[in-house]
């Protein structure tokens, strides 16, 4: 008797340790949801809906309520409604639009006490889908007024070695770069393949993510260097990425708050704005690069992310 519970007992863990390991670790729940376009894609006018299934260690949850809430792409909801799923599953109408863009759908299921979220979005005739902002007319020669008298200023940069981001394979320069000609600067850390010949190596720009940040982990992007690339990375506030974390913080806490957020300094005057000196810092980056003698002359990237 006590050998066949045993046995039994074996079983039943063996079954749940097979289980467990067949389903993701990250969560109890899954949600597939299955649209009746295979590519989640709709002309204007044509209904969208989908399946929903609810898993819960791989079990279709039978009875539970699922909340939904349906709206324009990053718009308050238009619809709430709820679906109860039979065999772990029910069908949403999305509905349809009249115009080209993506619907949203928000999910929620409560079970056992515990509240999960699911959210989707199909598109309608995303192709045809235009700016809202229409590009001005003098739009090209603001630009090109503006390159035109960044071209007068007079290249000036400093260039410190920096050992400790130095490598078998690559140096590893700090650069304080003046870009225009009330003598603001940027800084950024510029890595050169080690022994690089004239005319040789294509040339990386790299803006950063948003924020008043240091240039973090400047070395995690070796592989560029060490695969001939000369690659440029640079911060757009004029603040040396030596400088402590903490004071970074602070003067982030400082003019960086939604009140007052770089993003939105000077948005009023395309002269006055913040980021017409960041573009400008860009352009001047590049003309850096294409002064090296040990660019190829014709390979210029440019590589971020986010706000890069």
């Amino acid at each position: 008797m006590k050998r066949n519970l045993l046995s039994v007992l074996c079983v039943v863990l063996l079954s749940l340790t097979a289980f467990a390991e067949n389903y993701p670790y990250r969560s109890d729940v899954l949600w597939v949801t299955v649209p009746n376009h295979a590519d989640w894609l709709y002309k204007t006018g044509e209904e969208a809906t989908v399946e929903v299934h609810f898993y819960k260690y791989g079990i279709p949850q039978n009875g539970v309520t699922v909340n939904y809430e349906l709206g324009g792409d990053m718009m308050p909801s238009e619809i709430k409604g709820t679906i109860v799923l039979k065999n772990g599953k029910a069908v949403i109408s999305m509905g349809t639009m009249s115009e080209p863009g993506f619907r949203d759908c928000r999910m929620t299921a409560t079970v056992d006490g515990k509240t999960y979220k699911h959210h989707i979005k199909v598109g309608f005739s995303p192709e045809k889908i235009r700016p809202y902002t229409q590009i001005p007319a003098d739009f090209g020669d603001f630009w090109n007024k503006n390159k035109a008298e960044l071209a007068k200023v007079p290249l000036i940069y400093t260039k410190e070695l920096v050992k400790e981001y130095c490598t078998d394979q690559m140096d590893c320069y700090l650069v304080k770069l003046q870009v225009n000609e009330r003598g603001q600067a940027i800084y950024g850390y510029l890595f050169y393949p080690k022994h690089a010949k004239e005319a040789s190596c294509p040339v990386v720009l790299c803006p950063p993510g948003a924020g008043i940040k240091t240039i973090k982990e400047p070395l995690r992007h070796k592989y560029y260097a060490e695969h001939g690339c000369i690659r440029f990375e640079i911060e757009i506030h004029g603040l040396n990425p030596k400088m402590p974390t903490e004071d970074f913080k602070d003067i982030s806490n400082a003019f960086n708050g939604k009140e007052n957020g770089y993003l939105n300094n000077g948005l009023d005057n395309r002269d006055n704005y913040y980021m017409k000196r960041v573009y400008m810092a860009c352009i001047r980056s590049i003309d850096l690069l294409v002064s090296l003698p040990e660019w190829d002359g014709r390979n210029v990237v440019v590589k971020g992310g986010s706000q890069g």
